[in-house]
């Protein structure tokens, strides 16, 4: 009896330690996880401070790029050392008054909203180095107000930001010259304008409109595509006409009228009288010459501003179109 009672109080004995070793085994590894977790944690917020400590940007400027106050670019400077390369990490926010007058706070989308470029980019492409600069562009969700400015925030994925101002504000300039894109014959002459081809005379090159015996044929170009911001003021207004004759007749000239209403009215006409049987470039109206009138912006639209070509001459000469170009100067 006392030995069998010896042997359960041995083998109870035995179980004991082994429970006692296993949990100890356990206790053991849970710690070591825990441990290692808390290392680990340690390791990865270490690094992020110091990436975070070696990330460092520069927005240099910004512009606007379209005249509907949407579309900015943003030059962003990479100044640290740390290499960008997942541009879904970053974060471009907004905040700016728009045209209703709303305030607008908002958090751009990457691609859908903004998109990044390096240029040059000959090192890693697609990826954003130290000492290289990055153009941004942004789309706005809703318009900036005229003359107003906003805020663009440029947020890396390591939490380092900088800022800048970004604005809708008209500047002296001009809108280069344009070409008119639609054409149509008008009354008097013959009645038939420019003829054969009149097309030719929406680009600059080789080929041209022509107008065969058009003494007082008038001609109609239109859809230039002018757009400006609605702050801008129009200072003046430049028609170029790259024209000659087929022969030196006396007394031919090009004649250039402006419309501000879709042909309903007409500016007083503008001439070149200037004969010439190679094509020469005529400017009329300039930087400052606004034609007789002063135009507001939605007067330049493509549904009502045109220009009429009218060719004068007793001859009975041909005359040679090769572009109708518009060039608008403008200033706040």
């Amino acid at each position: 009896m006392s030995g069998a009672l010896s042997g359960i109080i041995g083998m109870s004995m035995s179980m004991s330690m082994s429970m006692f070793m296993l949990v100890t085994v356990l206790v053991f590894q849970i710690m070591d996880i825990v441990w290692n977790t808390q290392v680990y944690g340690h390791q990865e917020f270490t690094q992020r401070i110091e990436e975070r400590q070696a990330t460092a940007i520069d927005v240099e400027s910004t512009s606007d790029t379209t005249t509907d106050c949407l579309t900015y670019t943003a030059t962003v400077a990479n100044t640290g050392d740390t290499v960008v390369t997942d541009f879904t990490e970053m974060d471009i926010l907004v905040q700016y008054t728009g045209s209703g007058e709303n305030q607008v706070a908002s958090r751009l989308v990457y691609t859908s909203n903004w998109t990044i470029s390096m240029s040059p980019d000959s090192r890693d492409p697609n990826a954003w180095n130290p000492d290289e600069t990055a153009t941004i562009t942004f789309t706005l969700l809703l318009a900036l107000k005229d003359n107003t400015l906003g805020t663009v925030v440029v947020v890396t994925p390591q939490g380092v930001l900088d800022s800048s101002y970004f604005s809708c504000i008209c500047a002296v300039s001009d809108t280069g010259y344009l070409s008119p894109t639609t054409q149509a014959a008008d009354t008097g002459g013959d009645g038939d304008g420019f003829e054969s081809d009149p097309t030719n005379a929406f680009a600059d090159d080789a080929s041209s409109a022509t107008n065969v015996g058009g003494d007082g044929d008038r001609h109609r170009f239109y859809d230039y595509g002018i757009s400006l911001k609605s702050s801008c003021g129009i200072s003046g207004i430049e028609v170029r006409l790259d024209w000659w004759l087929s022969a030196l007749g006396g007394g031919n000239s090009m004649d250039v009228e402006l419309s501000w209403d879709g042909g309903t009215s007409w500016t007083a006409a503008k001439t070149d009288a200037v004969e010439s049987t190679s094509e020469r470039s005529a400017i009329l109206g300039g930087s400052s010459d606004t034609w007789g009138r002063t135009w507001a912006a939605a007067e330049l639209s493509d549904s009502n501003f045109w220009a009429r070509v009218t060719t004068n001459g007793s001859g009975g000469l041909t005359y040679y179109l090769d572009w109708a170009p518009v060039k608008v100067y403008y200033a706040p």
